[in-house]
């Protein structure tokens, strides 16, 4: 595959990526829509903060906050998720995969994490293994890997 077109795809799961998970973020079996708890000793409050500052691209911050919240609640899958996203997002692909394999570990079934995995096997270089794994978060019903798998149709 010619360089350019693999940058293309790259920038494409990016913003798909950052649009759904700044759009929606649910915590356990609720939808998280940016709760107004100010308890710094609440896990939801530091996943919260996560979210805030994945959205605005501060990853090093999100880390921190995603920390502190899985230090408060250890199964806490979200928090393992956003931290995947945000290491991802920095490079660490491998601690990523493993925060975001957790998280898949904790919700099976649960769309969006197999998308996030999906998201850094392709940022990581492993294109084709990404794929298999775009196909499962469809098939789980997953929006955003729906769109990506037929924005690979297009540009086909």
């Amino acid at each position: 595959m010619p360089r350019a077109s693999c940058n293309k795809r790259i920038v494409a799961m990016t913003v798909v990526l950052l649009l759904a998970v700044a759009a929606h973020v649910p915590v356990g079996h609720a939808e998280y829509v940016n709760p107004t708890i100010t308890d710094p000793d609440s896990p939801v409050y530091w996943l919260d903060q996560g979210g805030l500052f994945s959205a605005y691209g501060n990853y090093p911050a999100a880390v921190r906050a995603y920390e502190k919240s899985l230090a408060l609640n250890s199964r806490n899958s979200e928090a393992l998720f956003g931290l995947g996203v945000a290491l991802g997002a920095m490079t660490d692909y491998d601690g990523a995969l493993a925060n975001i394999d957790r998280a898949i570990r904790m919700a099976p079934d649960n769309g969006r994490y197999l998308y996030g995995r999906a998201w850094v096997l392709m940022l990581s270089g492993r294109t084709d293994e990404s794929l298999s794994v775009f196909r499962r978060a469809s098939e789980l019903g997953d929006m955003d890997a729906q769109m990506y798998l037929k924005y690979l149709e297009i540009v086909r």
